[in-house]
């Protein structure tokens, strides 16, 4: 993701990505980043009959966390917005799913004050799970089969060092971004690469049908990351590739994950120039939300080492 406009909020800060052009490469991985056999460290496949606390952190805008990117949403700690739904024959996954649910609630006012009219879910890992290189993966489904513009989910991950060097210093990972669009974006943001980052890549879901679940994951080690969709590799960077370009290496430190579905925002703006009725949200996908429609679909998050 490449980002911009982000503030601290108690203990967190957001970084969603503006535009994400493709400088991936891909084929077979360079020796120094092949896969080597892992070991599971965090698995969560939203089997419980409600979000798995001592795992996850809920994040509450006003109180724990402050809007960031123009996200027209507000994200709230909600039985309506962050769920288990066992329907498995519905939604196609195994075990339970997470849902984080967009909804329209016009007027609805955030403890911190100011107004939305959508709520929506975003949940981390932070201070419960943290983890310093290894392969990170998920199963998700996109919201309304990944073709409604304006819808923003995402699954990526923050140096938990945030905190005392701030962002873009700890580093950033994001492993899926969707906002409508027929394909999905990757991109790492640090020091002298962030915004609209340099190391980002797309893939196009050539073959494939966005509207099914796929699995996302990126192998990162001491020498670079390679990002995967369906075991596909779409992207990859080492780390000597980054540092013959003058962009610092900080992912040498533990980071957190975070699943959030954000409406509108920088990110689409920027990539579908929406501004009414809300800024990178148009209509169409508007009418997606209230009519209960605009959901993200986990079945599971793993993490291996």
């Amino acid at each position: 993701m490449s980002r911009t406009g982000f503030k601290a909020a108690g203990t967190t800060l957001a970084a969603l990505c503006l535009f994400p052009f493709a400088t991936a490469s891909a084929g077979t991985a360079p020796a120094a980043l092949a896969p080597q056999p892992k070991a599971e460290v965090f698995f969560d496949d939203f089997s419980g009959a409600e979000l798995d606390e001592s795992k996850w952190k809920v994040e509450v805008t006003g109180e724990n966390f402050g809007t960031v990117n123009q996200e027209q949403q507000a994200y709230v700690d909600s039985p309506e917005t962050i769920y288990i739904d066992h329907d498995d024959a519905t939604t196609g996954a195994t075990n339970g799913a997470l849902a984080l649910h967009a909804r329209s609630t016009p007027g609805f006012q955030a403890p911190d004050g100011n107004t939305y009219d959508f709520q929506s879910g975003r949940v981390n890992t932070q201070d419960k799970f943290e983890f310093t290189h290894g392969s990170y993966s998920a199963r998700l489904k996109l919201p309304e089969g990944g073709t409604s513009q304006g819808l923003w989910p995402a699954w990526w991950s923050l140096g938990a060092n945030m905190d005392e060097v701030g962002w873009p210093q700890n580093g950033e990972v994001d492993i899926m971004e969707s906002v409508g669009e027929p394909w999905t974006s990757v991109a790492l943001h640090g020091p002298e690469y962030h915004g609209d980052t340099p190391i980002a890549g797309q893939q196009q879901f050539e073959g494939m049908d966005p509207a099914d679940w796929h699995t996302y994951k990126v192998d990162w080690t001491t020498d670079g990351f390679v990002f995967s969709v369906d075991d596909k590799q779409i992207y990859e960077i080492t780390r000597a590739e980054m540092e013959q370009n003058g962009w610092t290496w900080v992912y040498d430190d533990p980071q957190f994950m975070i699943l959030n579905f954000a409406t509108g925002g920088q990110f689409p703006n920027g990539v579908n120039g929406v501004t009414e009725p809300y800024f990178g949200l148009p209509q169409e996908s508007v009418d997606k939300i209230k009519a209960g429609n605009a959901r993200y679909l986990i079945d599971w998050v793993r993490v291996e080492q």
